[in-house]
Parts: C-alpha cells; sequence; structure tokens
C-alpha cells in the first residue's frame, strides 16, 4: 500500500504564481494561505511604494526626512487596514458570503494579489538608491495597477463569475487605492 501525503506548494510559490497566473491561485490555492502572509504581502508593498514617494518628495526638497518616515509608516498602514476595507467593499458587494466565500478568503485573495506590486516596489527602491531616480510613478504605480488582474480574478470568483460587474468593481477598488495614495502624499507636502 502506497499512501502518499499530497504536496504542499511553499507560500512564497503561491505569492509568484498569483503573479503568472492569478486565475488559477484563487481557483484552487488560496483556501492554503493564511491571510496574515498576504497581509505581510500587500502591507510591505505599500510600504515600499509610500517610501518610493517620500524618497522622491524629499530629493526634489519638499520634505525631510522625518516627514520620509511618516509616509512609509502610513504606507503599512494603507497596505494593511486599506487592503482590508477594499476587501470588504468587494467581498460585501460581490456577495460572497452567499457563495461560502468567507471575509478571511476574501482577505488573503486581495493581499495576496499585490505580490507583483512587491516585485515592482522592490525594484524601483533598488533604483531610487542606486541610481537617484525618482520612482513611485514609473514602478509604485506600476505595480499597483498589476495588482488589478488578480483583483479581477478575485472578485469574478466571489461574484459569481459575472463578469462586467467584476470589472466596475475592480476598476473601482483600483481608483480608490491610487486616489488614497495621491491624497496621503499630499499629505507630506
Amino acid at each position: 500500500m502506497n499512501t502518499m501525503a499530497p504536496i504542499q506548494t511553499p507560500r512564497w510559490k503561491t505569492a509568484l504564481n498569483m503573479i503568472l497566473n492569478p486565475g488559477e491561485v484563487v481557483k484552487s490555492q488560496m483556501s492554503r494561505v493564511p491571510w496574515p502572509y498576504s497581509l505581510a504581502v500587500s502591507g510591505l508593498s505599500f510600504t515600499l511604494f509610500f517610501l518610493q514617494t517620500g524618497l522622491d518628495m524629499q530629493r526634489s526638497g519638499q520634505i525631510q526626512m522625518s516627514t520620509v518616515v511618516l509616509i512609509t509608516l502610513l504606507g503599512l498602514f494603507y497596505g494593511t487596514a486599506g487592503v482590508v476595507l477594499i476587501a470588504l467593499l468587494a467581498w460585501a458587494s460581490s456577495q460572497a458570503a452567499s457563495r461560502a466565500y468567507t471575509f478571511d478568503w476574501a482577505i488573503s485573495s486581495f493581499a495576496l494579489g499585490y505580490s507583483a506590486t512587491l516585485v515592482y516596489t522592490l525594484s524601483g527602491l533598488v533604483f531610487s538608491l542606486a541610481l537617484g531616480w525618482n520612482t513611485a510613478v514609473a514602478f509604485g504605480v506600476t505595480g499597483v495597477l498589476w495588482a488589478l488582474r488578480p483583483n479581477l480574478f478575485t472578485i469574478r470568483q466571489m461574484s459569481g463569475d459575472r463578469v462586467a460587474f467584476s470589472i466596475v468593481l475592480t476598476t473601482v477598488c483600483g481608483a480608490l487605492l491610487l486616489a488614497g495614495w495621491a491624497l496621503l502624499g499630499r499629505f507630506g507636502a
């Protein structure tokens, strides 16, 4: 008798797969990813995004280094609490509870969707520090836009495959996140 245990995919591979094939991850792997891990991904992504914003503003003489630290901490808050609020909006709007999707699942799926953002913001930080480039828009915003695809698959899954609804709600969620970033970026100015 041959008993084989199922192979458990490492969480970092699941995060990488969320960039490459978000539909498959949302359908088959999200129930095994705990929301604190996913929230750490989005939290770190937005922390680095806001750090880049602060460094860009500091480099142009708009703010001091202490404000860069404050903006960076706001990024951590935004990447955790903000993403939870966006996930709540999407979960409630799509009536996901009636399809047996828990709020924990929604948080985990939304937050892990920012895996690409993490890659972009890490790359942007390297260019910012090594070459002195202003990178918040080029790398940070691009990374957030890359997260729209996984968010679309998450909303589509939660809404029972309602495509038009999913596109509209994904657009609203992405616009809210970028508008919040723009407002918080003015905080330091």
